[in-house]
């Protein structure tokens, strides 16, 4: 097998292992074990030097972790070790995998490619849960998930057909592509890559139907507009430029009004949410209002990776987790304001070291901080990756790798 292609699988791998309900088959804690020991194995095998910055952000989590276990005992060990498994894979996966996040894109415009053949016909009413249930993945009795491995052919609550691809729902999918567009606009130069790769993307992106993917979707758009090389132009800047924003924040607008999965699920949920009961506590807004009683309890140091810990105080919390729930907040109650902001800057200062852009910098913390607002996100490597965010060297799968840092790439200001 050539190199490039393991390095593409091991790369799937992670996405895989990042919300695709089909491989926690055998148990979740089986399959991020099986990966951290695939991972591990091989950086066994080659000589992989971690960066001072690597250490420190390890260093930092394993100490919180640590603390935590300290301060609840053994009932919050096997969630801490866990989550610094987690950790390991994403630290690893930047390390181990040369041009990490390149290969991510890649991997996640493969992915929406072959959901088109599967989500298509079920717009057009084609029974496919008949079709391939002869394939279903069998997932425990508990599990709402009709998967065939490539695909979640999963019905939605509301009845309306939307693409999640291999992931637990359409949310998840509608966050990592936006990441992959987020990385595109980075680090595009090839216009023809840029525009096939991210025409597909945001095609897969709109058929997931999702509220916060197409929200962040538009700002993505606006930022790609101020950066082009169109955009430069005197005339563009104060003319063209100032309308076409406004424009799109318009059609935002119109469609939030108009689309039912937009505007009446943010009223739906925002009215849920000031009742502020049980059931309003599932929603992004009303989880919100719930993590911040128990982030007000412990704000710097957390509750640690489990929610045994809180079950004392609110016997419900477990049932309660287990439902649609706030990503930004809900690791803001794992692991304090202390474990949040040392995550947003280190993805703010790997982005401003990769590309010498404070804008889009600071553009990327906001972007990463909707998504989390959206998704448990932060339950994954994959955007636990971004603490870790390095490019390599491309070397020899026996050999050496050395991070190195690339000549910044000035983007527009």
């Amino acid at each position: 097998m050539k190199i490039d292609t393991t390095f593409t699988i091991l790369t799937l791998a992670v996405v895989a292992i990042s919300g695709n309900p089909a491989v926690y088959v055998f148990g979740r804690e089986v399959a991020y074990v099986a990966l951290f020991a695939v991972f591990l194995a091989l950086w066994l095998l080659r000589s992989v030097r971690l960066t001072y910055k690597d250490k420190l952000s390890l260093g930092f989590f394993a100490l919180l972790v640590t603390v935590q276990i300290s301060s609840f005992g053994l009932v919050a060990l096997k969630a801490s070790i866990g989550f610094m498994i987690t950790l390991g894979i994403a630290l690893l996966a930047v390390r181990l995998i040369p041009e990490f996040q390149k290969r991510f894109v890649q991997v996640m415009y493969a992915i929406s490619l072959v959901s088109f053949p599967f989500f298509i016909p079920r717009i057009f009413g084609v029974d496919m849960q008949r079709l391939f249930n002869f394939i279903r993945i069998p997932l425990g009795p508990n599990s709402i998930d009709f998967h065939i491995g490539v695909f979640n052919l999963r019905d939605e609550y509301d009845g309306i057909i939307r693409n999640m691809s291999m992931f637990w729902e359409p949310g998840a999918f509608a966050g990592y592509l936006v990441l992959a567009l987020l990385f595109l606009i980075r680090d595009g130069k090839s216009t023809f890559r840029l525009s096939r790769q991210g025409l597909v993307l945001i095609v897969a992106l709109l058929s997931t139907q999702s509220t916060t993917g197409y929200l962040t979707l538009m700002a993505l758009i606006i930022y790609y507009l101020y950066k082009s090389d169109w955009a430069k132009r005197t005339t563009a800047r104060l003319f063209f430029l100032p309308v076409l924003t406004l424009c799109l924040i318009g059609a935002v607008a119109i469609a939030i009004n108009e689309f039912a999965f937009l505007g009446e699920k943010i009223s739906i949920q925002l009215e849920e949410a000031s009742r502020k009961d049980d059931f309003s506590r599932l929603n992004r807004f009303g989880n919100f209002l719930y993590d911040v009683e128990w982030i007000a309890q412990r704000p710097i140091l957390g509750w640690s990776a489990t929610p045994e810990t809180r079950v004392l105080l609110d016997p419900e919390v477990a049932e309660l987790l287990s439902g649609q729930g706030n990503g930004l907040t809900g690791f803001t109650v794992k692991f304090g304001l202390s474990g949040l902001l040392v995550y947003l800057l280190c993805v703010f200062s790997n982005t401003r070291r990769l590309t010498g852009s404070l804008p889009f910098s600071l553009f990327t913390v906001g972007i990463v901080s909707i998504l989390l607002n959206g998704e448990q996100f932060l339950n994954y490597p994959l955007f636990l990756s971004l603490i870790f965010d390095t490019r390599n060297k491309v070397m020899p799968l026996t050999g050496r790798i050395t991070p190195v840092d690339y000549k910044r790439t000035r983007m527009p200001v």
